[in-house]
């Protein structure tokens, strides 16, 4: 399939891409190439082929969860560099409106 000037220019505009002429053509013609490839795709007869989700099975690799005590508040504040009301205080990080 061939790429018209006019798509190129507008996947340029969309893309926000500034390209010397001869970038512009190269690209056109890359672009050209790889919907053709995707034109050849489209003509193979797939209707026997098996769908495929994923080319290797996976398996659930996670860690099982364990409940067990975490750091008390106590020691999580004696931590912190500044604390307000058993909470931490920390800098504004959003202005207000």
């Amino acid at each position: 399939m061939e790429l018209s000037d006019l798509e190129m220019a507008h996947l340029k505009r969309l893309a926000r891409l500034e390209l010397s002429r001869e970038e512009t053509a190269a690209l056109q013609k890359d672009l050209s190439d790889i919907l053709g490839y995707f034109d050849q795709l489209r003509g193979l007869d797939t209707g026997g082929v098996e769908e495929l989700v994923r080319p290797i099975t996976t398996v659930d690799v996670f860690r099982e969860d364990v409940i067990r005590l975490s750091l008390p508040h106590e020691k999580a504040m004696s931590l912190a560099v500044e604390a307000q009301e058993g909470f931490f205080r920390v800098p504004r990080t959003v202005e207000e409106a």
